[in-house]
């Protein structure tokens, strides 16, 4: 019975000892994709409004205008 015991010990105590990683798996392509815009999304968001380098005289973006049918 006793070397029962120091076997089940032996063998179970080094199993118990290991930690156990919690981390999440690495993102996929598309879920890094969908991160990224998520944040650039938020970062417009949360950009100040004037900013003369990308803008036009009224305020908007070349490529956020419907460009005219000629």
């Amino acid at each position: 019975m006793m070397k029962f015991l120091m076997i089940a010990l032996v063998t179970t105590v080094p199993v118990l000892a290991q930690v156990s990683s919690t981390q999440s798996p690495p993102f996929t392509d598309r879920e890094q994709v969908k991160h990224d815009r998520a944040k650039a999304a938020e970062a417009e968001k949360s950009a100040p409004t004037a900013r003369p380098w990308d803008r036009d005289a009224d305020g908007k973006r070349p490529w956020d205008q419907k460009p005219s049918k000629p």
